[in-house]
């Protein structure tokens, strides 16, 4: 006869088991599927396309579109595909890359996903939690309170840690940083485009408070936020 600890313990498990989580026990990861390399919309139809967009629906965005997007922001190229002056889909001064991205989620709005502010890890193509709960509101008060912004499924913010470019160029590095920055911001519209997305980038936030919000590390500066959707 199971004592009432064995009973415990089994019932525990099989709820474990049949509960679906978007983390592991421990863990704070989602990796993210694979992007595509092949897309069915040319990149002069995206050209043409593209628009700033500021009205979302509450469509939920899937992993997939989420894996696109943040991979056209700042993923890695396949080992196969590197030439020898980049590595990653934005280039950079130097080959040093100073760009971070991350995502700020809410409740259902992308599949898979929790509520919560990430960073894009490009190295292993995966999102690592920074803070849990929709911060969609509270990014949006820290940029000049465009309440637009908390509509939007997904937020992707890019940022950039200057030191590693101004180390090797001085004060010329500063203007190369915020060049990566709007490959990175093109990127993320055309993709978009290709999607069946729409995207709006704004430009004019709080730079601490959006920082805050984000829970950003030391060094790291946030220089466009970009909201995604459809």
């Amino acid at each position: 006869m199971k004592t009432f600890r064995q009973i415990f313990i089994l019932a525990w498990l099989v709820m474990a088991v049949a509960s679906p989580r978007a983390f592991a026990a421990g863990e704070s990861e989602i990796k993210l599927p694979a992007p595509s390399l092949t897309g069915k919309l040319s990149v002069e139809a995206a050209i043409v396309a593209k628009r700033t967009e500021r009205n979302f629906k509450g469509t939920p965005l899937t992993t997939a579109q989420i894996s696109q997007l943040l991979w056209a922001a700042n993923g890695n190229l396949p080992a196969d595909a590197v030439s020898g002056a980049t590595s990653k889909v934005v280039p950079s001064a130097g080959g040093l890359y100073p760009l971070e991205v991350y995502l700020v989620t809410g409740k259902d709005t992308v599949a898979g996903v929790p509520a919560g502010v990430y960073t894009y890890k490009a190295q292993t193509h995966s999102l690592q939690l920074i803070a849990e709960g929709d911060n969609r509101n509270l990014l949006a008060n820290a940029c000049l309170s465009q309440m637009w912004l908390a509509r939007a499924p997904a937020l992707v913010v890019v940022g950039g840690v200057f030191a590693r470019t101004t180390a090797r160029y001085g004060n010329r590095g500063v203007q190369y940083v915020f060049m990566e920055a709007g490959n990175s911001s093109q990127n993320l519209y055309l993709q978009a485009q290709a999607l069946g997305l729409h995207a709006g980038a704004v430009g004019a936030f709080q730079e601490a408070q959006v920082s805050s919000v984000l829970k950003l590390p030391s060094g790291a500066i946030p220089l466009l936020v970009v909201a995604v959707g459809k």
